[in-house]
């Protein structure tokens, strides 16, 4: 009997492999309100969890309040159900790495701010849970509710005017001239 199975195995793989895709319904999203996580500890390589046994994201900067996996996707649905219709947008969200701060889209600087205010590296992920690209979204704690806001920073280099060099002084050797850096 386990030889046969052991020969109707490829078989059924290749069958397996022919189903069609189920189509994705997306559930509305939670109305709220999120509860405020904060790890225990974080430790480099070590996955925290919250109180409720959900997981924060694998990568954190320090001990501050952080949302959840499950309230990061609820964060995303809230922003999609918000969003005009007609367009495709990836089914859900899986936070990578999130530091305390909001990313400001203008000056691609990270501004502090004394509520929960973070910025996670964000994976968009589609139906099959295949990671599509990856982006920085701030994510901030307002009314009991994490909300989520999709950051687009410039991506282009500054551009220096002509490369020139650091102006020499001539004098710099002698004694009690003053050192500019």
């Amino acid at each position: 009997m386990t030889a046969r199975l052991a020969q109707l195995l490829p078989f059924l793989i290749l069958v397996a492999g022919c189903a069609e895709p189920r189509p994705v319904t997306i559930a509305p999203p939670p109305l709220g309100p999120d509860a405020l996580y904060a790890p225990m500890r974080v430790v480099p390589g070590r996955l925290e969890y919250a109180p409720d046994r959900t997981t924060f994201a694998p990568v954190l900067t320090e001990r501050f309040d952080y949302p959840t996996q499950p309230q990061a996707n609820a964060a995303y649905l809230r922003l999609i159900a918000a969003a005009p219709a007609g367009r495709s947008y990836p089914s859900s969200i899986w936070l990578f790495g999130c530091k305390p701060g909001a990313l400001d889209p203008q000056t691609a600087r990270v501004t502090r701010y004394r509520g929960p205010v973070v910025h996670c590296a964000t994976d968009f992920l589609d139906e099959r849970g295949a990671r599509l690209w990856r982006e920085t979204a701030n994510f901030y704690y307002d009314r009991k509710l994490w909300t989520m806001d999709p950051v687009y920073p410039p991506r282009t280099p500054v551009a220096w005017r002509g490369r020139e060099g650091s102006p020499k002084d001539f004098w710099s050797w002698l004694a009690g001239r003053p050192r500019y850096e």
